[in-house]
């Protein structure tokens, strides 16, 4: 893939955020989620690298269809949306997008059922202030199904992708 070009999500990619029929990866799905039509391949290969996405994960979604190779090398006409926006608020660096795919990544994997009211959380939080000030909540749940070092390190590494200062 050129590094220019602005992939964007077809109608089965969308279809795929909604339904998760597919049963992407994690990381696959972070990446699916981030691919907005305005970022190009190049920031879009940054942002998997950081979220430890597959090498290959805009490829996989290529040949999955859930993004069109038809990128969106021209940026849309004023007034034209480029695609849907990924969050209600953007913050202008899409923290929101990678605090959201992978706290909504870690619920599902760890935590499963118990994880429920806290994925409604996730689900309602309109920006990415309300995802961070969920972090603490996750990492009590984490700490109880897993161990305390081990949620402190997951928050840890949701913190460091989304550049997020460490508490202290």
């Amino acid at each position: 893939m050129q590094l220019h070009l602005m992939p964007a999500k077809t109608e089965q990619g969308r279809a795929e955020i909604e339904s998760r029929s597919r049963k992407l990866a994690g990381g696959l799905r972070s990446v699916l989620l981030l691919v907005d039509g305005r970022r190009t391949v190049a920031e879009l290969q940054e942002l998997a690298n950081r979220l430890n996405a597959p090498a290959d994960a805009l490829q996989q979604l290529l040949s999955l269809e859930l993004i069109s190779d038809e990128m969106a090398a021209a940026r849309p006409s004023i007034g034209e949306p480029a695609n849907e926006p990924i969050a209600p608020r953007d913050s202008g660096n899409n923290r929101y997008g990678i605090l959201y795919a992978l706290m909504t990544d870690l619920v599902r994997e760890q935590l499963g059922v118990r994880g429920y009211f806290l994925q409604l959380k996730l689900e309602r939080a309109q920006d990415d202030a309300a995802l961070e000030g969920l972090l603490p909540e996750l990492q009590a749940a984490l700490a109880k199904k897993t161990s305390p070092q081990g949620a402190a390190s997951s928050i840890a590494r949701i913190r460091a992708a989304a550049d997020l200062t460490v508490e202290a």
